[in-house]
């Protein structure tokens, strides 16, 4: 992957913005709106705080009446409280709005990631990415809300109170820089030491992740205590927490190391200020009730930038990490036209030759093959000859490196994935277990379907009438959720038959039957050709019993097929084929 440019906060700013607006707009104006409010409200306690002291001030002096000092009292009172109720809405409105927009952006992330070539997966540097994307989607909307936040409870606040301040005397205008402009500055110097954080901190938690993952995930338990790793994972995991802890560490120590720097220069701003208020008092600028009310608005003011300073340091910190959810963002997506692909037409291979990242050979070498319409391959070969990687690239998952897939004249690296897809159906051998029901299992490959699942269910050996399933085809497979579990081998009959519900002129097997025994995997290719006879179907596999009732069978060897033909045809050729299919001769009863 190339080097990103820099992510500006200007930038991120704008984009996770726009989210903002897109996900709940008239929420979001009336959050700026209450801020505004807020802040108002804030600065105007300080001018009706000298409104009641002069007011006191008067009385106890024998020049005022005491209904005005009352009046002051209530107009404080009603101000406060005010301010108060305010405070709550806004804070509310922060926390709600916050929830939203972050699970907004993490299906923006989402459907994001459909749209990425799909050979960027298997770089572990877009994987970082990724990884760092999904932390962001929690911490940028409130980033944007700091931000947001300066812009209107702040400078309400800080404009009502130098204009305060202004009218009293112009020389206390500097009462905000000395007690703003320090930790501003800690603020800047702050923000690339979070950002250099989250870049060495991205690799190292999805490593934990993972070791986690191991030590308690469902899929991973019965092995990792049968060959009792636990304790093999458990030192790795502690090991990168510790890593992680370290440098987490270093950071905040740096930080807080200006922190305190900065703090004493604000404590010396803050002697700066009291000096100029008791000058003013002395030279009878201001009065008695402004000094009062100043002197106790000087800590409320040091308080309100520490506030800015704070949010000031949460968005250096966050943005740190949303830097990396804008470029997760910025990375391309996979284009084309949208238009459908005509899967019933001749598929042809010209010269494709396919390479993974940072791998040593090329999965597929310069490879040329054309499948008929309606015809049903065998791809065989040992491991790593590259029969997967070739449907793959057959499916459009992955792009050759070199070469092209056409199908029906049509090259299709030029049209959008969406559409490619449509028309394909596909069992893989790591097929996934939906913790749904039966039901749901099977419908997911089409979900607007109408058509009965009962036909599937019993083209893929699927029997709804065995106690395996209780509940018949509403049976929940999973005991987390209360349910059942099934074998390995029901598992596969399942996604057989979410493989064949799914519309499709071309439908791939990859592996589809390894957890099934001999007899039953032929019952199934023997109703699987009778399925498929007027479609085309590849079906990959190392068990070759079954080949034979293919029309062609195409035998791979390092990227390249070495062999092609009928079963018979190989078999009087005595290549690879014939070798494979006589060490397996005895797995299976003779003909």
């Amino acid at each position: 992957m190339k080097k990103e440019q820099k992510v500006t906060l200007w930038k991120a700013f704008r984009k996770i913005n726009s989210y903002i607006m897109e996900c709940c707009s008239a929420y979001y104006m009336s959050f700026n709106l209450v801020g505004a409010l807020h802040g108002f409200l804030f600065g105007i306690s300080i001018i009706v705080t000298q409104f009641v002291f002069d007011q006191v001030a008067e009385l106890a002096q024998g020049q005022g009446m005491i209904w005005g000092a009352v009046r002051a009292i209530l107009v404080f009172a009603f101000i406060l409280t005010l301010k108060e109720i305010i405070n709550g809405v806004h804070n509310f409105q922060a926390g709600m709005l916050e929830n939203r927009v972050s699970g907004f952006i993490k299906k923006v992330i989402t459907e994001k990631a459909t749209k990425l070539n799909p050979i960027l997966f298997e770089d572990s540097k877009v994987l970082d990415e990724i990884n760092k994307a999904a932390k962001a989607a929690e911490v940028a909307p409130m980033m944007v809300m700091d931000v947001i936040t300066m812009f209107t409870f702040y400078l309400a606040y800080v404009l009502v109170t130098a204009s305060y301040l202004y009218s009293l005397s112009p020389i206390l205008l500097w009462s905000i820089p000395l007690a703003f402009v320090p930790k501003l500055i800690s603020t800047l110097t702050k923000a690339t030491l979070y950002s250099k954080l989250e870049e060495k901190s991205a690799p190292i938690r999805r490593e934990y992740e993972f070791y986690e993952q191991a030590m308690t995930d469902r899929q991973f338990f019965k092995e990792t205590r049968l060959l009792g790793v636990f304790k093999h994972f458990n030192k790795k995991y502690l090991s990168t927490i510790k890593l992680l802890n370290r440098e987490t560490w270093r950071t905040d120590a740096r930080s807080a190391t200006i922190d305190l720097i900065m703090s004493v220069l604000t404590v010396a701003g803050y002697l700066g200020i009291l000096y100029l208020l008791f000058a003013n008092l002395q030279a009878g600028i201001i009065s008695i009730g402004a000094f009062a009310a100043v002197f106790g608005g000087v800590t409320n003011l040091i308080d309100i930038m520490e506030e800015i300073i704070s949010n000031s340091n949460d968005v250096s910190e966050s943005m740190g990490k949303v830097s990396f959810l804008i470029r997760f963002f910025d990375l391309p997506e996979k284009g084309g036209e949208e238009k459908e692909v005509n899967w019933s037409g001749d598929i042809e291979f010209d010269k494709v030759s396919f390479e993974y990242p940072n791998a040593p050979k090329k999965s597929l070498n310069d490879l040329t093959l054309t499948i008929k319409a309606g015809e049903t391959i065998a791809i065989v070969g040992e491991n790593g000859s590259g029969k997967t990687t070739l449907s793959k690239v057959l499916m459009g998952i992955y792009e050759p490196t070199s070469g092209s897939v056409i199908v029906d004249g049509e090259d299709v690296s030029k049209i959008v994935l969406a559409s490619r897809f449509k028309g394909i159906s596909a069992v893989f051998q790591d097929f996934q277990k939906y913790q749904l029901t039966l039901k749901e299992n099977v419908e997911l490959a089409d979900m607007y379907a109408t058509d009965s699942i009962d036909l599937v269910m019993k083209e893929a050996g699927v029997l709804l009438e065995d106690e395996t399933y209780p509940e018949g085809i509403e049976t929940m497979l999973s005991r987390e959720f209360d349910g059942i579990d099934l074998s390995g081998g029901q598992w596969q009959r399942v996604a057989i038959a979410r493989g064949l519900y799914r519309p499709h002129d071309l439908i791939i097997l990859d592996e589809p039957t390894a957890a099934i025994d001999p007899i039953e995997e032929n019952r199934l290719y023997e109703k699987f050709m009778q399925i498929v006879a007027d479609k085309t179907a590849v079906i990959i596999t190392h068990r070759l019993a079954s080949t034979r009732l293919a029309d062609r069978i195409i035998v791979m060897d390092n990227g390249k097929i070495v062999e092609d033909g009928t079963h018979q045809s190989l078999l009087y050729q005595n290549g690879l084929y014939a070798k494979m299919f006589k060490a397996q001769e005895k797995w299976y009863v003779a003909e």
